[in-house]
């Protein structure tokens, strides 16, 4: 017990004399040897991310960091700057060109005859019954009412289909001429000439249609002029 005691006021009187000894060295040693504590060196703050230009620090003096100069910002242009003015050079209009001459051909209206040979001697005459079927027939004579063979004549329906036929030239049938008919239709009759130009009126021939439906036989005889 009395070898415990005697080591505690031992270490105590040991770290008086530290103490002690810590104390008359600072009092006793020059201010100038007195270790500064190193100051930590200034570092500028990282340059922000909003898109502008960060400020760059110049060089530093003797007495420490210079305060970094700013760096200017272009200003955005001016809205209400006005546009550089381009040098124009007016157009020349040409008069205006009138436009061609359109030649207009009128279309043809159906061909008509010529010259008129032939025409009916009375009107057209519609039967039932006093022919061998539906025809159109007649006669073909000439100024004198004497029978002429060899005269051409069309028979065209309303849909172009055509048939010729020519007067006949036989005994006890001269100057005689006749088309069978197949179908209820409009006909149209001509006299024409060798080449097939009309030489005469062009008449209309209702077959089973009209006011004449129930006529099979259809009369027409012409006379030359």
């Amino acid at each position: 017990m009395n070898q415990r005691r005697i080591v505690l006021i031992f270490l105590a009187a040991l770290l008086s004399v530290c103490a002690a000894a810590y104390f008359v060295g600072r009092l006793l040693l020059p201010a100038d040897q007195v270790v500064a504590r190193p100051r930590a060196e200034w570092a500028p703050p990282a340059a922000a991310t909003t898109g502008r230009p960060s400020a760059t620090p110049t060089a530093r003096d003797a007495s420490g960091p210079v305060a970094p100069q700013p760096t200017a910002t272009p200003s955005a242009r001016s809205a209400t700057a006005a546009p550089p003015t381009a040098n124009r050079t007016p157009t020349t209009l040409s008069s205006p060109t009138s436009p061609p001459t359109v030649t207009v051909t009128p279309t043809p209206s159906p061909v008509g005859p010529a010259v008129i040979m032939f025409e009916l001697v009375r009107p057209l005459r519609h039967s039932t019954g006093d022919c061998p079927g539906s025809y159109v027939l007649g006669s073909v004579t000439d100024a004198a009412d004497r029978p002429l063979p060899d005269v051409r004549l069309t028979l065209v329906d309303e849909w172009g289909n055509a048939a010729a036929a020519v007067s006949k030239s036989a005994a006890g049938e001269i100057g005689r001429y006749d088309f069978p008919l197949f179908g209820a239709r409009r006909y149209y009759l001509t006299v024409v000439d060798a080449t097939g130009r009309p030489i005469s009126e062009r008449i209309e021939i209702e077959h089973g249609i009209g006011l004449n439906a129930a006529a099979t036989c259809h009369w027409a005889d012409w006379r030359r002029r």
